[in-house]
């Protein structure tokens, strides 16, 4: 669907679809505008280590999955492909490595949308220089070059439940999942709109309206004066136990007091007996 400067970006068959289970299959096609993917894509970054000595010595430090100026390129064909694209195909994108003439490293992938889920998955990135193939023409399939993909804040990635976890393909073992409308709302709040309020955001899909959040716990002046009362009642509680504990620490130390006297009065009148001769 887009071929220029050797940027790729079309569709294909998605690998971890289920058949005809509606639980396996992408929720395609589906209205972002470009803006909505710059803000999910910009939020990805990625890590691994390089094919060589001091790409095994070294830590590898997360970048950008995309640079600023390649979303600047993409998001617009993304957004395309999104909207024509099947229940059964993904989005795949192909990027040469940036600022360089030539060079066999690009950033290889795909995306696609299920249940609240949009699912990344990386097969190669230009950051990280290629392995060597020992003579062989081609990457070797397995060879991930120990990929991770991280989520930058205010965006969270998530686990999807089991039910929604799609099947991944046997070498596609570096993706990230991130709930859509959640990323959405963090980075609008973040440009400074209110929480909890009940709008739609011109930064989400034009069919997504963001409802109240009704799992928030909201709590009425009644409620707050019960809650009040309850904890009047237990601090009333915790004096009157306060109160008769102090009461036997004084009954205590009256007797306490009072074995003291005797003890003395005890002995004076045990050593009065022993002086006393006998009739």
């Amino acid at each position: 669907m887009y071929d220029q400067e050797g940027i790729r970006i079309g569709l294909e068959a998605d690998p971890s679809t289920r058949g005809n289970s509606q639980t396996g299959l992408n929720h395609h096609p589906i209205d972002l505008t470009p803006k909505d993917l710059t803000v999910l894509l910009e939020s990805i970054q990625v890590s691994g280590y390089s094919g060589t000595i001091a790409g095994l010595l070294t830590k590898p430090e997360p970048v950008p999955l995309f640079t600023a100026t390649e979303l600047s390129v993409i998001s617009e064909p993304l957004a395309i492909a999104f909207r024509e694209a099947k229940p059964t195909e993904r989005v795949f994108f192909s990027l040469p490595k940036p600022d360089v003439t030539y060079s066999e490293d690009r950033t290889v992938g795909a995306l696609f949308y299920r249940g609240s889920y949009l699912h990344v998955v990386v097969t190669d990135h230009s950051s990280i220089i290629r392995t060597d193939t020992g003579g062989g023409d081609y990457k070797d399939l397995r060879d991930t070059k120990n990929m991770k993909l991280w989520v930058v804040g205010p965006a969270q990635a998530v686990k999807a439940p089991d039910l929604e976890e799609p099947r991944w393909a046997h070498f596609e073992r570096v993706h990230i999942s991130l709930p859509l409308n959640d990323v959405l709302m963090r980075k609008a709040y973040g440009r400074g709109a209110r929480p909890n309020q009940e709008r739609t955001d011109s930064s989400l899909p034009s069919s997504t309206t963001i409802p109240t959040d009704h799992s928030a716990p909201t709590t009425s002046s009644g409620e707050l004066q019960q809650q009040i009362r309850g904890l009047s009642g237990m601090n009333q509680e915790l004096r009157n136990r306060l109160d008769e504990q102090h009461k036997q620490m004084r009954q205590l130390q009256e007797q306490v007091d009072q074995l003291r006297r005797e003890v003395p009065l005890s002995n004076a009148n045990g050593q009065s007996h022993k002086s006393t001769p006998a009739p």
